[in-house]
């Protein structure tokens, strides 16, 4: 036999064999994806020639609008050796999965984020530990602290807007994403009856760590803004390309480089807040002695608990801390600025919605020169519904993705392998008929009317996750939405040349709408 072909022989064999080995080992894997629902799969590529040559964001929403109608929960996809396991329908399939002890981890894609200790990435372990003391700066009563800088922004952004009105469409995204950052940064702040007993210095504004950003005052986050928004892209263009996956590789993309600079940008702000967190920890008294000077309500904000976790776990290094911020900072204000954008833009272009709005906001906090107080937000119930509805057409979260560590049983027939990844379709499950009905495209505020939430599963809406490891700022979302919302529709009237099927959807992390939010703004 020729030396040549002898080669051939050997490597044809050698490949083989790793392959029947590697196919052995994975065996489990294989076995629990036959039972499953999906697309054709190819050899070696599995799935991943449903994206090859367009992985866009709006490519994907066409992909799982074209093939998730056609399968059902669960369904294997192979991304080439990978396993995920996907659910798109059966409520009782997320709530298994989301409160499974062997589920709590998430895909190892979570740490493009560059964020691994903060609470959206961080593992297990380390997130049980940190997410427990945190859950304070989100306690009831801290929330209640809140409510006057939402107010001071909310006042300030409708001043913005006046300038608009009558001068036909403009897209008000970025004034909307100016104001919930001001407002974020204000709800870090101590308060100002005992910040002065300690080494921080705040600015009379008194805003986050003591640095007052005043967004709507300047264009200065412009640039923060944009950064953040292009570094979102690049993860998910990232996540959708494996080749990019080691980080070797990676690196000598241009994409990584845009990428560095964009997040240099959105870290010098976190380093600057990180400083003062650093001055906060200094600090001596006990939790019950600031808890005192506060009157008896709970002090440990988001810098407070910081400062907790730093003095008395020297594990937490200043990583972990600059994580947390870059966290807190870039989920907490984009997700409910891009709600509150999109949820405007249903009232203008539902008019009859609007004027429900409109008439509930009136009825309870008539005074457009006045604050609204959490009681009022509270007492907004409709203004409520329509924002869920546009979070159940409009998840900012689209899918979440899991690692799991050991085998979870889903029902007689399917199980969960250890050492695959888990996706959960909330964009999916949100608009699926057999729970929404024939028109579960089409914005209805009326599918949150009590009677119909309580026929619900209750894991058939998840816009802010589900399970131990849901979002930990649910309630101060809705809580500054619905003001901010009782301070637009009380001064302005807002409509919109755009559509329902005008909507273009991408996926970039986040949930977009590519046409923004172009309303016409009209006096009251």
């Amino acid at each position: 036999m020729p030396v040549q072909l002898m080669l051939v022989y050997i490597t044809v064999c050698l490949a083989l064999t790793i392959w029947l080995c590697l196919r052995w080992k994975r065996r489990k894997l294989y076995a629990a994806a036959a039972t499953m629902d999906g697309p054709p799969c190819l050899p070696f590529l599995g799935h991943a020639y449903l994206i090859f040559g367009k992985r866009t964001g709006e490519y994907i929403i066409q992909v799982f609008d074209r093939y998730a109608p056609k399968y059902k929960s669960p369904i294997a996809i192979w991304m080439g050796p990978k396993l995920i396991v996907a659910f798109k329908d059966n409520p009782d399939y997320f709530q298994t999965v989301m409160n499974s002890p062997h589920l709590l981890n998430k895909m190892d894609q979570y740490n493009f984020f560059r964020a691994e200790n903060g609470l959206l990435t961080a593992p297990e372990n380390v997130w049980k530990t940190e997410r427990k003391l945190l859950n304070r700066s989100f306690s009831p009563l801290m929330l209640s602290s809140f409510v006057d800088k939402f107010n001071e922004k909310d006042f300030t952004l409708v001043e913005n807007l006046r300038k608009f009105v009558g001068k036909g469409e403009v897209n008000v995204q970025i004034y909307i994403a100016k104001c919930t950052i001001d407002a974020l940064f204000g709800k870090f702040c101590l308060d100002k009856r005992w910040r002065k007993n300690l080494s921080i210095t705040c600015l009379s504004t008194g805003n986050a760590f003591g640095k007052d950003l005043n967004t709507q005052g300047h264009d200065g986050a412009d640039e923060y803004l944009r950064c953040l928004d292009t570094f979102l892209s690049l993860v998910f263009k990232r996540v959708l390309h494996v080749e990019r996956y080691l980080e070797g590789i990676y690196r000598l993309t241009t994409d990584y480089q845009i990428e560095t600079n964009c997040v240099n940008i959105i870290r010098n702000m976190s380093l600057d807040l990180m400083k003062e967190v650093k001055e906060n920890s200094k600090d001596s008294r006990s939790v019950t002695e600031q808890e005192a000077a506060y009157e008896g309500k709970p002090a440990l904000n988001f810098a407070d608990s910081l400062s907790k976790l730093a003095k008395h776990n020297p594990s937490l290094t200043e990583d972990h801390i600059k994580d947390h911020i870059d966290t807190m900072i870039m989920a907490g204000h984009d997700t409910t600025a891009t709600t509150i954008s999109n949820m405007l833009l249903m009232l203008a272009m539902h008019p009859e919605v609007q004027e429900l709005v409109y008439q509930e906001v009136m009825c309870v906090c008539p005074d457009s020169s006045s604050p609204v107080t959490t009681e009022e937000a509270n007492s907004l119930v409709y203004t409520e519904m329509v924002c869920k509805e546009t979070m159940r057409l409009f998840p900012v979260a689209p899918v979440i993705g899991r690692k799991c560590v050991a085998d979870v049983k889903l029902d007689d027939k399917h199980t969960i392998p250890a050492g695959c990844c888990v996706a959960l379709g909330i964009y999916q499950i949100h608009r699926d008929p057999s729970i929404w009905g024939l028109e579960a495209d089409k914005f209805n505020p009326d599918h949150f009317l009590p009677e119909r939430v309580a026929e619900r599963h209750p894991y058939a809406y998840l816009p802010f996750s589900g399970g131990p490891r849901n979002c930990i700022g649910i309630r101060y979302a809705w809580l500054s939405m619905k003001i901010m919302i009782a301070h637009l529709v009380r001064n302005y009237r807002f409509k919109t040349s755009l559509k329902m099927e005008d909507l273009v959807l991408k996926f970039a992390i986040v949930l977009r709408i590519t046409n923004g939010c172009l309303l016409t703004i009209e006096d009251r």
